[in-house]
């Protein structure tokens, strides 16, 4: 049976590199403007922000479908389907929900045999780093910020990637339950209390500033910077795409830095 999705329209970064892997990105007519791979797909036209489009250029690219995620698309997959483009929201949360999102495409698109592939191929690369981590001799205390202004840390599957990785989430309870940002803030109160061992920082569309975090009160006495232990990292960790297992094994090497 042939798919009757030809012409895919991709607005968050990580899904053309998703469709690549599944051998679908011939399909892909349009992409966000924050995709940074696959190379192949940044020639596409770039027809979407984060929260906005270009319904225009958008509609002139025929799309039979287009993949948005999270709940702030939410207005963004209103808009497009009122202008007839039939949508697929994913809302992922927990890194789980990356393989849901594999088996939904390669369903979608024909493709199971490649998702499955996919799936297993990664699972055995989170498999590897889980036993590297099970060696570690302790679990350091981590802190992942996602954004400065007020505090935010990381969403769940963030949680899930340091757990993986060999550390102890600082704010686990918090990244579970909170599927929207605004559910994720902390105070920088509650950051001194935790004591983090290790701060990772990846300020969700702006750089990170090292020197304004540790300029903030209190920060200068936490374990992770009095041992240099702030590490910026690459923006795909926000993403809920096959780049995340690349940063999940990242962030052990800087956890057994400190185990």
């Amino acid at each position: 049976m042939t798919t009757s999705v030809q012409r895919i329209v991709c607005t968050v970064a990580e899904l053309p590199e998703l469709l690549d892997r599944l051998g679908a990105l011939d399909r892909v007519v349009g992409i966000s403007a924050f995709t940074t791979r696959p190379e192949a797909a940044l020639s596409l036209p770039k027809v979407t922000g984060f929260k906005t489009a270009n319904l225009a250029q958008l509609t002139k690219l025929e799309p039979d479908l287009a993949i948005l995620s999270f709940d702030v698309q939410k207005e963004l997959a209103l808009k497009l389907a009122e202008a007839g483009i039939p949508v697929l929201h994913l809302h992922p949360h927990r890194l789980d929900d990356l393989f849901r999102t594999i088996g939904i495409l390669g369903g979608l698109l024909d493709k199971r045999r490649e998702a499955e592939a996919l799936a297993a191929g990664l699972q055995a690369e989170l498999d590897a780093v889980r036993l590297a981590a099970a060696k570690l001799r302790r679990r350091p205390k981590v802190y992942f910020e996602e954004w400065m202004d007020p505090l935010i840390c990381g969403t769940g599957w963030i949680s899930d990637a340091i757990e993986i990785a060999g550390g102890e989430d600082v704010f686990r309870t918090r990244a579970l339950q909170g599927r929207k940002a605004q559910n994720r803030v902390v105070t920088a109160e509650e950051v001194l209390a935790a004591a983090p061992e290790l701060i990772v920082a990846s300020w969700c569309g702006k750089p990170f500033e090292r020197a304004q975090l540790e300029a903030r009160t209190g920060f200068a006495q936490l374990p992770a910077v009095r041992q240099g232990a702030v590490v910026e990292m690459d923006s795909t960790v926000l993403q809920c795409g096959v780049a995340l297992v690349d940063r999940i094994r990242e962030l052990h090497e800087h956890i057994r830095e400190l185990a």
